[in-house]
């Protein structure tokens, strides 16, 4: 299997700080995205229209758009922007995902930059930082050696797992269920 630095295939926008977005949008208010908009594009990456893309309010490199590519500097995890995130600004904890070819599925990227075992030792040895918060450099994510299948095994992992994932969340929905119902339940046995 054929093994190549990440950056042949894609490049990564950092996000600005917010004093010099304000400074580039002008009096337009501006919609940051931030931890909370990680989470739920995170959460609810498996139920987005894998298809559909639709155009940003603002013009610019770090704006967002539907299907984007984002990572987590602290928490070094990707995601997909989902609709609910469109147009947002991304802000200094987040760097952006640009595809510059063909080459690298994006659902494949995100299975390797979120679970693949040999990534995620490389992205442990490049963390930088002092005290409880350790990030990726956009150096760092440059460095990482990914492994090259045909693009045809690249998105057949990649649907695999989208899949995965939409069990772990059933999964977990599941779980909540049942633990609100066994409290009911436990609950109404002790008021008899």
């Amino acid at each position: 299997m054929e093994k190549r630095k990440l950056s042949d295939f894609v490049s990564f926008v950092q996000g600005v700080n917010q004093s010099r977005a304000e400074k580039q949008f002008g009096d337009q208010e501006i919609p940051y995205y931030d931890q909370a908009s990680f989470e739920d594009d995170y959460r609810h990456y498996n139920e987005i229209n894998q298809e559909e893309k639709i155009n940003e309010s603002f013009t610019s490199e770090v704006t967002l758009d539907k299907r984007d590519i984002v990572i987590s500097n602290s928490l070094q995890r990707a995601t997909m922007v989902g609709e609910t995130n469109i147009g947002k600004v991304l802000s200094i904890n987040f760097t952006k995902v640009n595809f510059i070819n063909e080459e690298l599925d994006k659902h494949y990227f995100l299975y390797l930059f979120n679970n693949y075992q040999d990534i995620q030792r490389q992205k442990e040895r490049e963390l930088q930082g002092t005290g409880p918060i350790l990030r990726l450099t956009k150096q760092s994510l440059e460095k990482l050696i990914i492994p090259i299948v045909p693009l045809k095994e690249q998105r057949q992992i990649g649907a695999i797992y989208v899949e995965s994932l939409k069990a772990q969340s059933k999964l977990s929905e599941y779980a909540r269920l049942l633990e609100k119902f066994t409290g009911t339940m436990l609950e109404t046995k002790l008021k008899e």
